[in-house]
């Protein structure tokens, strides 16, 4: 039982390892932040585990997508950094006013 408890606790960390190490290079390898902000980041990502370092690669993949998308060691956090939205289920909710302006300009009754 002992075994299985430190198994598990290794693996949890590890996985926090990682994440810390994979938020600390994304923030370091983005040339275009202040010191300050990239030194809140790595503070944050290492401070708060999980919730932290999942938070700045999203922030860094929205800021600089094309720079992270090669790096081989974030292959494990690729639905993380997707851009696709997830679908929800639901069919999409056409603006009727606008679909109709845009097929008989000026045929709606009311203002935009």
């Amino acid at each position: 039982m002992l075994t299985v408890v430190l198994i598990v606790i290794s693996v949890i960390g590890l996985a926090a390892a990682y994440l810390a190490i994979a938020a600390t290079l994304c923030v370091v390898c983005d040339r275009s932040l202040a010191l300050k902000i990239a030194v809140l980041r790595i503070l944050i990502s290492w401070l708060v585990p999980f919730l932290g370092p999942i938070l700045t690669i999203k922030v860094a993949v929205e800021e600089s997508p094309q720079a992270l998308r090669s790096r081989w060691w974030l292959w494990p956090l690729q639905p993380i950094m997707s851009e696709e939205a997830p679908d929800s289920g639901f069919p999409e909710v056409t603006d009727v006013r606008a679909d109709a302006e845009r097929i008989l300009p000026g045929s709606t009754l009311f203002p935009p």
